[in-house]
C-alpha cells in the first residue's frame, strides 16, 4: 500500500476566524444562557507527500488512517500545533484531531 504524510507547518492556509452563536450551561442545572464564541482557525487542507519523500524519522508518532485503500499519516508533532485540520482522504472529508 502506498502512503502519504501530510507536512504542515505555518504555510497552510487557514480558515477564517469566526464567531458562532449558541446557547450554553456553565454546570447541570445552571440556566442557559445565549453565548458568542471565537472559533479558533484550522488548518485548510494541508500539502502532503509521499512516504518516500517525507523527512520524518522512522520512530515519529502519526495517526494514521486508510478510506477506500488511501492511507495518509498525520505526525502528531504537526497535529499537535493546531489540534486539529480539515483535510480529505480521496473524497471523504477528515477532521483528524489531537
Amino acid at each position: 500500500m502506498k502512503a502519504t504524510i501530510v507536512i504542515f507547518l505555518l504555510t497552510v492556509p487557514f480558515a477564517q476566524e469566526r464567531t458562532v452563536r449558541g446557547v450554553m450551561q456553565a454546570r447541570p442545572g445552571a440556566e442557559a444562557e445565549d453565548v458568542e464564541v471565537k472559533v479558533h482557525p484550522v488548518p485548510v487542507d494541508p500539502p502532503s507527500v509521499a512516504a518516500a519523500d517525507a523527512e520524518i524519522p522512522d520512530d515519529d508518532l502519526v495517526l494514521g488512517v486508510v478510506v477506500d485503500g488511501k492511507a495518509m499519516a498525520y505526525p502528531i508533532r504537526y497535529l499537535a500545533m493546531s489540534e486539529v485540520l480539515n483535510d480529505r482522504v480521496g473524497d471523504t472529508p477528515l477532521a483528524p484531531s489531537w
